[in-house]
């Protein structure tokens, strides 16, 4: 129980500072600096289904460029020391940002409106959506 706990604090703890505009956050296990991205994958993400995302869904306008940036947080916690690497892919593949390691960003620029759902192929059970609007 002590880890799940530990999980959610930091994975708050990440979201909550990243949410709050800072342009980085130094996790205290490993020291791997985050840089600020606008979905992050927080720490435990792998066990942690529509909730593995920061927001699991966002909203976002093609007249404000239409670029997403996923910040990878799951840098450690306690269990996994070292972080763990994910891979963002579109549930109809019309996107996929490659394996994305502890303390990462990757991004990709969306050109129609629509919802994209998507998932971490190497763990499939992580989920969340962009919706863009016009």
């Amino acid at each position: 129980m002590s880890v799940s706990i530990s999980r959610r604090f930091v994975a708050g703890v990440i979201a909550a500072a990243l949410m709050a505009g800072c342009k980085s956050y130094t996790a205290p296990s490993g020291g791997i600096t985050v840089p600020h991205g606008d979905v992050t994958i927080v720490a435990g993400a792998q066990n942690m289904g529509a909730h593995a995302f920061a927001p699991d869904t966002l909203t976002i306008s093609l007249a404000a460029s239409g670029k997403v940036v996923w910040s990878n947080g799951d840098v450690g916690d306690g269990v996994y020391v070292g972080g763990v690497t994910h891979h963002i892919t579109a549930d109809d593949n019309s996107f996929s940002l490659g394996d994305q390691g502890p303390g990462h960003t990757a991004s990709h620029t969306f050109a129609a409106a629509g919802t994209y759902n998507y998932h971490c192929s190497i763990h499939p059970g992580m989920v969340g959506a962009i919706i863009v609007t016009s």
